[in-house]
């Protein structure tokens, strides 16, 4: 009669050697790496990220992606439908030197995790994975820049002074819209920069405007205003705004005194 009890040893010790097998021939990393991977899979993860890009520029600008050792090896886009599918894919490198104390001495290895996300954050924790012999480390290019180039400010008085008597405000944000320059683009990435919103108040012939740099509303901020004919235009940077200084709105434009 066969053993029972021998029967679940012998198993067990031979899923524990086929585990063993799996991660010491195909993936290298330690317990520190693991913690490493876990915690920065969850750092990037929020504030959302819009793209496989997004999470690898997160990831670098961590301590850990900024350490010597660290490098992002893939940044991939995946197919996705719904904000719970996975939509990116990343793969890093941890690099880990010899370390020799003199009574005990650890090699120098490479680790690789693979984790993917969704709009949400990780969708599991990383797994670590075999380094690529030729993989090249991902640099992403770098985000538009969202500051309001300074010929933004003349073109805005120019449209304010050419603005119809008593306009609309859908008439005069279109006419302000079209009277900016174009976007630049960056030679070295072919990034074009983000064009500033168009705040627009109308109050019978008096109009206010606000340029903002991003969608809080808190960078960088032009502003205008036409009224009893007269126009001006000033701006405003990071110092003159916030939630206990001034808006970046066309209401507060038009209430400057």
């Amino acid at each position: 009669m066969v053993n029972p009890v021998r029967v679940v040893a012998v198993a067990c010790a031979g899923l524990l050697l086929a585990s063993c097998g799996v991660l010491g021939e195909s993936a290298a990393g330690d317990a520190e790496t693991d913690r490493q991977s876990t915690t920065l899979a969850d750092a990037i993860g929020y504030p959302r990220q819009p793209d496989a890009a997004g999470l690898a520029r997160a990831a670098l600008a961590t301590p850990l992606g900024g350490s010597p050792g660290f490098s992002v090896l893939l940044a991939e886009d995946l197919a996705h439908e719904g904000p719970e599918d996975p939509m990116a894919r990343l793969v890093w490198r941890i690099h880990r030197d010899a370390y020799d104390s003199g009574w005990q001495k650890t090699p120098a290895f490479d680790a690789c995790y693979e984790v993917d996300f969704d709009y949400y954050g990780a969708v599991a924790e990383p797994s670590r994975v075999a380094c690529p012999e030729d993989a090249t480390p991902v640099t992403p290019p770098p985000l538009p820049k969202r500051g309001i180039p300074s010929d933004f400010a003349p073109a805005l008085e120019t449209a304010l002074g050419a603005l119809p008597g008593t306009p609309g405000e859908a008439e005069a944000r279109d006419a302000v819209a079209a009277a900016l320059p174009a976007p630049r683009v960056d030679p070295v990435t072919g990034l074009a920069s983000i064009p500033p919103r168009v705040l627009v108040h109308v109050r019978g012939g008096d109009v206010g405007v606000a340029l903002s740099a991003n969608t809080g509303g808190d960078g960088d901020c032009v502003m205008g205003r036409r009224v009893g004919g007269e126009v001006r235009v000033w701006s405003l940077d990071w110092r003159d705004l916030g939630p206990l200084e001034k808006p970046c709105t066309a209401e507060a434009a038009l209430a400057t005194s």
